[in-house]
């Protein structure tokens, strides 16, 4: 018979079985204590439940209800998926980069402050370009007025989106997202010798593959200060995350790559983005990933091991 000290260790364990998995009910059932398990005690799914989660084809109704922290706490849009066609099939997962996030932000803004309020609207329009593959299942965007300013570049969504880059042929809404929005940032009027990273040979899927290799825990994104309020929101920010994989021949450091930025951000009445100015020195983030030494003469260490060879297959999430 149990004590009344274990009382409260019993209804811990309780709510633990309550929560331990939502696809095998009868985990949940209080009789699981008299059960002999093979290995001593109820087994845990989560690894195999995040895979499902993440590569299953077909999502029913209840599968798509979520609450705000179930789903994605900085990124709303999440909630509401509705018949959107994701990029990979789904609606993606930021377990990695929110993790990163919490560890690494250095401002804590308070709930519904203007501050976390456009870092959670960058957060999910960064995700919109990411992982959406049609304008219409935006909701972060007017699509009517949308413009995008990248230092000396300009992406401009009228009626028909057009991505501008120093008075080149403008893009369509459809190869800018075919492109990404890493090779939509990250154009250059640079003559193609002194060019660290070149867009215009990139696709969206080897420009995020590059990334996400590179940076395996994912990119991210803080708000660093506001300086005025809606319309027209001026804003100072901070991009950061670890070089802990391959970036285009360059073995990884383990150090952190980072760069600061300004922007001024255009809402409408439903605190839609009409407009994004973006200024940033692309050389602080590069600076980083070019530190590592050059993969074919990376230097074989006393063991016998290539350093290289070690983080030469990519690690993408």
């Amino acid at each position: 018979m149990a004590s009344s000290a274990d009382a409260p260790l019993e209804s811990g364990l309780s709510s633990l079985r309550l929560a331990a998995d939502k696809y095998r009910s009868i985990l949940n059932d209080e009789k699981t204590g008299n059960i002999r398990w093979r290995y001593g005690g109820p087994p845990l799914f989560d690894t195999v439940n995040k895979l499902f989660e993440e590569e299953r084809t077909h999502h029913h109704l209840n599968a798509n209800i979520a609450t705000r922290e179930e789903r994605d706490k900085y990124r709303s849009v999440l909630n509401d998926v509705g018949e959107v066609q994701w990029r990979y099939g789904h609606p993606p997962a930021f377990d990695l980069v929110n993790q990163l996030f919490e560890e690494g932000q250095t401002k804590v803004w308070p709930e519904g402050s203007l501050e976390e309020t456009v870092q959670n609207a960058i957060m999910s329009w960064e995700m919109e370009f990411s992982h959406k593959i049609r304008l219409q299942d935006f909701k972060t965007i007017n699509p009517d007025k949308f413009k995008l300013f990248v230092n000396d570049f300009k992406t401009i969504n009228p009626d028909k989106f057009k991505l501008f880059v120093n008075g080149r042929e403008g893009l369509s809404a459809e190869e800018t997202l075919r492109l990404g929005s890493y090779n939509a940032l990250l154009k250059t009027s640079l003559p193609g010798e002194f060019q660290y990273y070149k867009p215009e040979e990139e696709s969206f899927e080897s420009s995020h593959d590059a990334f996400r290799s590179a940076l395996p825990r994912g990119f991210a994104f803080e708000i660093l200060s506001v300086y005025s309020g809606p319309p027209n929101i001026a804003f100072k920010f901070r991009h950061w995350g670890y070089f802990e994989g391959d970036f285009k021949g360059h073995a990884p450091t383990g150090e952190i790559v980072q760069f600061l930025g300004l922007g001024v951000l255009k809402v409408d009445e439903l605190l839609r983005a009409e407009e994004i100015e973006i200024y940033y020195d692309p050389g602080e983030l590069f600076g980083g990933l070019l530190k590592g030494p050059p993969i074919l003469e990376t230097k074989t260490t006393g063991s016998g091991n290539n350093t290289a060879e070690k983080h030469s297959c990519p690690f993408t999430h």
